[in-house]
Formats: C-alpha cells, structure tokens, sequence
C-alpha cells in the first residue's frame, strides 16, 4: 500500500531525531527534545485560564529551564525524570473520537510563563501539570507542524500520526472541527497512572469575502473544546502565514475570561475577588521573535479589557477605571498622566462629562477624564500625536430616562470601548519600546469616564448643556449619555492635541447590532482611505468592521432644537440611529481641525464587545492596535 507524504515524512524525522540529545524545530515549536525529560501524568485541575504567548528562539532557551529542575510538583501530582520513549497506537475510533495506546508519554515540562529576557522561569512548589497537548491551525499548516517539527517525530509514533492525517484531510474547508486523540493508559514505575491526549483543532481554510482570512472565528468556536478542558497547559498555534497570529491569539484569549468572584469551593461562603488563573502556555509555530512578542501584548491587553468589562461596578467605577490607568501606565513606564475629576471638569469646560455623571457625584463616584501620553523614543513630544477617544460609563442606569423591562442589566460593560482603547494603549507602547512595532508619532489616550445614575441630582431631559467645543445642547434623552461624554473627548482631542487621526470607541446604540450584528463594529468616517483602512485592519486583527453612511446633511437635522445648538438624540429612530449618533459626536470635533483635513473615525463596538453570555471579548484591542501601527508605516 502507497504510503502517505506525513507518514514517510515521520519514519525519516524519527530515525533522526533519536540520535540527538537536543533539538529544536526549525519553525520555534516550543517542545523540548531531552534523552531525559519530565513524564507527564494526569489530572491537573480546571479553572479559568490566563493565555501567554511565547517562542524560543535557541536550543539554550530549552536547555536552561530543563536543567534548572528534575522534579516538578503540582498539588498531589508529579512529574518525573525518564528516558525517552515512543507512543504505539491501535486505530479505534470510539464515538467520534480516535484512541491510542501509549507505551510512554508526549515528554514535555510544564513551564510557567516569566515575562523576562530569560523566556521561562518556574518557582519551586509552583508547578502546574497537565495531560493534553492541543494543536490548533489549518490543515495544511498542522500537517507541516508534524511532518517536519523533530520534537514530534520523536515523541508521535507511526500509527498516531496516521489517525492525526486521518482527522486533517476529513476536515471540512468551511468549518472548524476539532478532535482528542486518546494515547491510552498505563503504569510507570511508580504503579502512577499515565495519561495523555493530543487535542487537534482545524480552522476553516474558506471565508466570506468580508470576514478574516485567518479562520479565527473558528478558533473562537472549537477552543472550548480543544484546549478548555481543565487538562490543557500548553497550545501550540501553527499557520502560514506570519501576519495570522495576531487574530489568532486575539481569538483564543478571549475564550477563556480571567475574572470570577466564585466561592472557592462549593461547601465554602468564602468569596474571591479575583480567582487567579492557571498558566496556559501558547507557542506560535511559524512566528518570528518580534511577532511572538506583539501577539503577547495585545494577548494581556485583550484579558485586561475583558477582566475589566467583566468586573462589577462596585469595583470598577469611576475611581476603579481611574486606578487601571494610572496602573498601565506605570506598567509601561514612560508615560505622563493627566486626570480631572468634578471640580476640574467644570473649571475647564467639559461640561458634558460632568453632567452625565454629576449625581453619581453626589455619593462620591466623580466622574474623570483620564489622559495618558506616550512619546516614543526618537519622536519629539511636540510631533502632532494620534488620539484615541474611549467611552467609559461605568454603570448606565439610563439617568432619567430609566432602563426598564430588564434592559439594565449588563450595562457594567457599557465602558467597554475605553476599556479596549487602555489596553491597546498599553499594548502599543509596550511594542514601540520592545521594539516590535515603530511609532513615528506620539500616542494620546483619553478615557472619558462616568457613572449614569439615577437621583436627585441627575440630569434631566431639557436641560441645557455646553460642551468642551462651546455648543449648546438640549437634553431630550438622558440614556444617550455616551455620545455627550466622548462631545468633550473628541473636541479635546482636535482643539487641544491638534491630532493628526482621531479614532472614538464605544458601545455607543443598539441600533449598531441591527446594521452590522454581533461579530462585526459599525464603523462612520469622514475620509474614505482611513475607513478603507479600519476594515482591511479588522480582517488581519480578527475585530471585524464594516462602514456606515457618513452624511452630515441628511443626519443633522435629526438633532434641531428651538433652545441650543442641538439635542442630543434623533427625531426619527428610523433614520440610521447609529450614524446619527456618530454625527452627534462628530458635531463637536473641532471646525478648524476638520478645514484643515483632520481624520475621523468613530467605532461603534456595541454588539462584539460582549459575548452571548455577556463576558467582554476584548473587542477592538486588535483593531486599534493593527490601525495605529498601519498609520505609522
């Protein structure tokens, strides 16, 4: 019988690889190939997971953890020094999945992610086990993984690797898929019991013209499945092509959200702020140094959005998104820190902020515009910068203008949009100093922040407000509170910094789902290359974008009042609400910025910023930061 590409591939790599105490792949898997390595058993325990990226770029990257330990513990479970070994497979296919028999075990040490120069470090009583190993990619990008990769050639034998090719050309083009290849049980010398499986998730290799050409809804899809089932602490993501891994990991980050006020056992009352994630190591096969670094920052600033969406409002008011801030910017380092609160609100004229969330005041939430600047180095601070304007209400009650028939719960992530902008923010200062990403400008971020209470002292519908650029408006909904704080953002951002592109975010109308869904940003600009830009931005980061009408004179007049310069929400909810509110906001960016050719771009993230459930997906991290470093080229 004719004997397949992988499989003659596989009898070639094996003999070589077993005469070599060291190797490494040629493509930066992170498995280390040891004639002494850690035995891995099973029954690590589950829980939420933290994602990290990470590569090794030298043999000496391995060789350093490896010997730096000999025995790695983990609660009640061991790992344990044994000599190399070889899995045999029988060819069972039991309900869907297919099993093997193992003779040893896949021989990987369970590292912990160090965020320092020297990749991995682990702390003695630390340790975390596992006993899957999941591989995620497309077809033909995972079976280049196991035909070439010596680790694997070493540690799969023949008959696995015929149920992995097996499962790979049963893939279906334009659906995910994802299986478990069991290897089967067995005693070592200890009388412990060894277990392993090999989790493989395929991405889709066809998509709409519209969506990401990567796969990555797929990987969203099938990584419960593939790596969330409390046993994985290692994904390896294999591709092609270089520029995939940013949506990939984007993707596979926001499956797995980090923050959980559980009890810490079902018999105990005892409440935990925040459960502390295991490590879940994710390495990039295919993705040079630089891209393993930037696919890292925008992965924590993905869960910092997402942590930040999921936390409850007691926690994450005003002052608590306040403290993110100031806290990522001390991260990063560098970076200078403006914040007004009530008083410095009203002295300098951003009255909008200040009345959206003057009666949350009242208890002592003060409303905030919190201004971040990043010079990067070489760039002279007086360069014009890019600014990024981000709604944060941190609780929308609607004011006046009530939420009822159960329309209010859920609005803790109503600041979903500043959320996302202070982790891209962070992520792309982070990249300029590491050197992965060159900005020639200096960035601008300001987080305009508020709480939409509902009391004596909130707002009302007819009142009469000014905003930072001095117009006039009349209050005939108080639940359109986003659109007046980013009026004072956007118009600080064009009249005080002067910025080159000026990019807004929100969850600004429900009307956006309806246009453009749950997958998808409704994105409004006033220059066609900048939009043209976004949407091209949004396939290769994953956070999709599709345009609405730009059209000023056909919107305006949705918003004429008899008293001031305009009301702040639509006559007719027929026409276009979310490019009408995207008008309203752009009313107040400065007339002389736009004379002079000022580029605006307003994202309404409404639907993709939370999921079903109602967790924050991180959504427009990968968006701002895939834009920005577009800008700067």
């Amino acid at each position: 019988m004719r004997r397949s590409r992988l499989e003659k591939s596989y009898k070639k790599r094996h003999l070589h690889a077993r005469a070599h105490t060291h190797t490494r792949s040629a493509r930066g898997v992170v498995v280390v190939v040891q004639e002494q390595q850690y035995m891995l058993r099973g029954g690590a325990a589950g829980g939420a997971f933290s994602s990290v990226v990470v590569s090794f770029s030298s043999r000496s990257s391995f060789s350093r953890f490896v010997h730096q330990r000999r025995r790695v513990r983990a609660g009640k479970h061991f790992a344990t020094k044994t000599s190399s070994g070889l899995m045999s497979a029988n060819a069972n296919n039991h309900g869907g999945r297919y099993h093997a028999t193992s003779s040893d075990q896949f021989q990987t040490p369970t590292l912990k992610f160090d965020n320092s120069s020297k990749a991995f470090s682990d702390d003695v009583g630390k340790k975390q086990l596992f006993d899957r190993l999941s591989f995620i990619g497309k077809p033909k990008a995972l079976e280049t993984l196991f035909r070439e990769d010596e680790t694997l050639a070493k540690n799969v034998d023949e008959k696995t690797m015929k149920l992995i090719e097996a499962f790979l050309e049963s893939a279906k083009k334009e659906k995910a898929s994802s299986t478990v290849i069991q290897t089967g049980t067995r005693e070592n010398e200890k009388k412990k019991t060894v277990v392993q499986e090999i989790a493989i998730g395929v991405l889709p290799t066809q998509v709409s013209r519209h969506n990401d050409a990567s796969g990555a809804h797929g990987l969203q899809e099938i990584a419960k499945g593939t790596c969330g089932d409390g046993k994985t602490r290692r994904v390896v993501i294999a591709s092609e092509n270089e520029s995939d891994f940013g949506s990939l990991v984007n993707a596979l980050t926001r499956a797995f959200p980090v923050f959980s006020m559980k009890s810490k056992g079902s018999s105990s009352s005892e409440k935990e702020e925040e459960t502390k994630p295991e490590p879940m190591v994710v390495a990039l096969s295919g993705a040079s140094e630089a891209t393993s670094k930037k696919a890292k920052a925008i992965s924590e600033a993905v869960e910092l959005a997402c942590r930040m969406v999921d936390t409850p409002p007691t926690s994450m008011d005003p002052q608590g998104m306040v403290d993110e801030a100031l806290a990522a910017a001390k991260r990063v380092g560098g970076v200078k820190s403006q914040v007004w609160r009530d008083k410095e609100l009203r002295r300098d004229g951003m009255g909008c902020i200040a009345a959206v969330g003057q009666s949350a005041s009242t208890d002592g939430r003060e409303p905030a515009l919190i201004r971040l600047t990043f010079v990067p180095k070489g760039v002279k601070a007086l360069e014009r910068p890019i600014a990024l304007v981000g709604k944060g209400i941190s609780f929308d009650t609607g004011g006046l203008s009530l939420k009822v028939g159960g329309s209010m719960p859920g609005m803790k992530a109503d600041m979903g949009g500043a959320a996302a902008m202070l982790g891209a923010f962070e992520a792309l200062a982070k990249c300029s100093t590491e050197g992965t990403i060159t900005l020639k400008q200096p960035l601008e971020l300001l987080m305009c922040v508020a709480e939409n209470a509902i009391g004596s002292g909130a707002i009302r519908n007819d009142d009469v407000i000014t905003s930072y650029a001095g117009k006039t408006v009349e209050l005939n909904n108080t639940d359109a509170e986003g659109r007046l704080v980013l009026a004072d953002g956007v118009s600080y951002a064009s009249k005080t910094l002067n910025a080159t592109h000026l990019i807004d975010m929100a969850t600004l109308t429900g009307a956006q789902m309806v246009a453009t869904g749950s997958k998808f940003s409704g994105i409004v600009c006033n220059d066609d290359d900048f939009e043209l830009l976004a949407v091209k931005c949004g396939k290769v980061s994953g956070d999709l974008a599709h345009p609405l009408p730009f059209a000023p004179e056909f919107f305006n007049s949705e918003f004429d009042s008899k008293v001031a310069d305009m009301k702040n929400s639509v006559k007719n909810r027929a026409n276009a609400q979310s490019s009408c509110a995207a008008q309203f906001v752009y009313n107040h960016v400065d007339d002389e910025w736009k004379e002079k050719g000022g580029k605006w771009l307003h994202v309404d993230m409404a639907g993709p910023s939370t999921h079903d459930s109602g967790r924050g997906t991180g959504y427009g991290v990968g968006l701002l930061v895939s834009l920005v470093e577009e800008l700067n080229k």
